[in-house]
C-alpha cells in the first residue's frame, strides 16, 4: 500500500458506522418483473446476499405475493425458482422468452461491465452463447423464440449480431446507413410485435429509430411514451396515476424508478419500483380496482425529507433536498445547531440527482448529521433547458451552482463551511473537486468516487468518446475554455491556500474512468502540502459491485465525513 492510501481519517469510526448500514440494508432489494406466457422474471437480493438473483415464478403468484395490500416487507424469500446461474457472475440485464419459459441474461465477473448472453431456465443448466459481449443492452427475443439479437460491444463500438439457439451460424446485421457515426449515441434495441426496433439516442441529433423489415432497415417514428402511468406533485407530495386515478402516494424521500402497465383478461395491474432512504427497493402491484395506497415507510416521523430553493449568485433558484432528524430540529424546522452536513451532487448529461436510495442516508442521520442531495444545473430535474444550462461552454455554471448551495446552507444555519463534506461520484467528482479547488473555504472536506478529473484530455477515459458533447470537446468549446475546470489543470494553477482534505476512491476496474488521473491529483495535493487520500477497492468497477463491498465502502467515507466535521455522535443511538 502506497503513502497516500494508507491511514485515512476516520478509521475507528468505520464499525460505528458499518454496524447502522447493516441494519438499515436488512431489507430485500427487489426488481421490477417482466411477463410473459403467464410466467415473470424478476431480480430479487435478499440482505445477506452479495448480488440478486434471476427468479421465475407464475404471474399471479407474484401478483398476490407483492400486491401494494400485503406488508411484504417481512418476506424472506420471493415466490417461484431460482434460476440456476454460471458461479461467480452476475446479472447486467435479462429479457423473459416469448413463452415465458426462459431467460436470456447478461452474466459478467462482478470487476467487469462488459457481460456473456446466458441463457437460463429452471431446473436446467445455464447454456452459455460464445463470442459476443454486452454492455447493459439486454437481449432481444426473435418472436418464436428461436434465437436472441445481442447489441454487442462498448460504446461507441457496438454491433448488432442473430444468435441462433442450437444449431446455427450467427449473423452480423449491419447498422442502418443513416446512423453513420455513432460516437456519442446509446444504442438500445427492442422487438415491436414482429420486428426488431433500433434507437439510437444522441443529444445533438435526437433520437432516431428504425426497424428491420425484410432484411433491410426501415426509418419509423420514435416510439411515444404510453402516458397512462403519471407522477402528480401538489403541496402533499407526489402521487402515481393510472389512467388519471390515484393508485400510489409516494413517502417524502421516495421515487419511482420503473413501472410496467400488465392487461389481464378482465383487469390491469399497474407494477411500480420505488426507491427511497429507507428502503431501497421495493416492487408493488396495484390490480384494479385501483385504490390509492400509501408508502409503507416506517420512519417517517423519526426522518424529515424537506424540499427547499437555494438561490444561486446568478439569481437563479436551484432545487436543493434536505433529510435530517426531526429529533435534531427546533420548532422553526431549523437545526438547534449547526450539524455535519453531507452535500450530495451530479450535474451532468440531463441525469435527475436524487437522494441516495441507500442505506448511508439514515444511517449518517442517525449519527447527528444532515444529507443533502442539491440538483445543480447540468442535470436533468428540470428538463432539457436545465442540462443545457450547465453543458459545453457553460459547465462551470454547474460547479459555481455547487459552492452556491453550500453557501446557502451555512446562510440558513444548517451547517458551518468546516462541517460540509461535498461527496460526488464520476460526474459529480468533478464537479466537488473542482467546486473545493476553486473555493477551498467553502467546504471540511471533499470525497470524489471514481471521479473524472481531466476534462482536457477525454480520450485518455475509457468512455471519453461518448462525452464531448456533454463538455463542448466535439467543437463547442477548447481545450483552454473545459482547463478552467478540470481539475488536473486546475491544480497547477492554485494559489497558497490550503485545500480541504480529499478522499479519492477509485474502483480497482473501471472500465469508463481513468484512475490515473486521479492518482496525479491526489500527489499534487500531496506535493503542495495539503492532505489527499486513496481509497482503492481493488474488487470494484464503476457499476454494480458486491454488497458487502458497498457497506464497507459507505462506512469508510462516512467514517472519513464525520472525522472531517468532527461532530459526529457514535453513542446516539437509533432516531428516537
Amino acid at each position: 500500500m502506497s503513502s497516500i492510501e494508507e491511514a485515512v481519517p476516520g478509521m475507528g469510526l468505520r464499525p460505528h458506522f458499518r454496524s447502522l448500514l447493516e441494519r438499515w440494508d436488512s431489507t430485500p432489494r427487489q426488481g421490477l418483473p417482466q411477463f410473459a406466457g403467464g410466467q415473470a422474471a424478476f431480480l430479487w437480493r435478499g440482505p445477506d446476499e452479495a448480488f440478486a438473483s434471476l427468479y421465475l415464478a407464475a404471474e399471479a403468484g407474484l401478483r398476490e405475493a407483492w400486491n401494494v395490500r400485503r406488508a411484504h416487507l417481512e418476506v424472506a424469500a420471493p415466490p417461484g425458482v431460482r434460476l440456476p446461474t454460471p458461479p461467480g457472475t452476475i446479472v447486467r440485464g435479462f429479457t423473459i422468452s416469448p413463452d415465458g419459459t426462459r431467460v436470456a441474461a447478461l452474466l459478467s465477473a462482478s470487476a467487469s461491465e462488459l457481460a456473456e448472453p446466458w441463457i437460463l431456465a429452471a431446473g436446467a443448466q445455464p447454456v452459455h452463447i460464445p463470442g459476443p459481449t454486452a454492455w447493459y443492452a439486454a437481449p432481444v427475443w426473435e418472436p418464436d423464440g428461436g434465437g436472441i439479437w445481442v447489441l454487442t460491444g462498448k460504446p461507441p463500438c457496438q454491433q448488432i449480431i442473430r444468435c441462433p439457439l442450437g444449431s446455427g451460424q450467427m449473423q452480423q446485421l449491419p447498422l442502418p446507413a443513416e446512423l453513420g457515426n455513432t460516437a456519442g449515441s446509446r444504442l438500445a434495441l427492442a422487438r415491436v410485435g414482429e420486428h426488431l426496433r433500433l434507437a439510437a439516442k444522441n443529444p445533438r441529433t435526437g433520437t432516431k429509430e428504425w426497424e428491420l423489415k425484410s432484411g433491410a432497415w426501415d426509418t419509423v417514428a420514435p416510439s411515444a411514451q404510453a402516458g397512462r402511468v403519471e407522477l402528480v406533485s401538489d403541496q402533499h407530495g407526489t402521487t402515481a396515476t393510472l389512467d388519471g386515478r390515484p393508485a400510489y402516494r409516494l413517502s417524502p424521500a421516495e421515487y419511482v424508478s420503473a413501472f410496467a402497465v400488465q392487461p389481464r383478461a378482465d383487469a390491469t395491474d399497474l407494477w411500480i419500483q420505488t426507491a427511497s432512504p429507507e428502503r431501497p427497493s421495493g416492487v408493488f402491484c396495484v390490480d384494479e380496482p385501483v385504490r390509492l395506497s400509501n408508502s409503507s415507510s416506517d420512519s417517517s416521523s423519526r426522518i424529515v425529507h424537506r424540499k427547499v430553493t437555494a438561490v444561486a449568485s446568478d439569481g437563479v433558484g436551484i432545487p436543493v433536498i434536505i433529510s435530517a432528524r426531526a429529533s435534531d430540529l427546533g420548532p422553526d424546522g431549523l437545526p438547534v445547531q449547526p450539524l455535519p452536513l453531507i452535500l450530495t451532487c451530479y450535474g451532468g448529461f440531463g441525469v435527475t440527482h436524487r437522494t441516495e436510495a441507500e442505506p448511508s442516508v439514515p444511517a449518517w442521520l442517525e449519527s447527528g448529521g444532515v444529507y443533502v442531495a442539491a440538483q445543480l444545473r447540468g442535470g436533468g430535474e428540470l428538463g432539457e433547458d436545465w442540462h443545457q444550462a450547465g453543458r459545453g461552454k457553460r459547465k462551470m455554471r454547474t460547479i459555481l451552482d455547487l459552492i452556491d448551495v453550500a453557501g446557502y446552507l451555512v446562510d440558513t444555519r444548517w451547517t458551518t463551511p468546516a462541517q460540509t463534506v461535498p461527496f460526488g461520484a464520476s460526474h459529480g467528482g468533478l464537479v466537488v473537486t473542482a467546486a473545493a479547488f476553486l473555493s477551498p473555504a467553502s467546504f471540511g472536506g471533499v470525497v470524489a468516487v471514481a471521479p473524472l478529473l481531466d476534462t482536457v484530455d477525454l480520450h485518455r477515459h475509457g468512455l471519453g468518446k461518448q462525452w464531448l458533447h456533454e463538455f463542448g470537446a466535439d467543437g463547442e468549446c477548447s481545450d483552454h475554455d473545459r482547463a478552467a475546470y478540470s481539475p488536473v489543470h486546475l491544480l497547477r494553477r492554485l494559489g497558497s491556500a490550503a485545500l480541504p482534505p480529499l478522499l479519492c476512491c477509485l474502483m480497482g476496474r473501471d472500465e469508463r474512468v481513468d484512475n490515473s488521473a486521479a492518482v496525479d491529483v491526489v500527489t499534487g495535493i500531496r506535493e503542495r502540502g495539503d492532505r489527499a487520500w486513496l481509497l482503492h477497492e481493488d474488487r470494484g468497477s464503476h457499476g454494480q459491485r458486491a454488497a458487502p463491498d458497498v457497506l464497507d465502502f459507505s462506512a469508510a467515507v462516512l467514517a472519513f465525513a464525520a472525522s472531517i466535521s468532527r461532530e459526529v455522535r457514535p453513542g446516539s443511538g437509533p432516531c428516537p
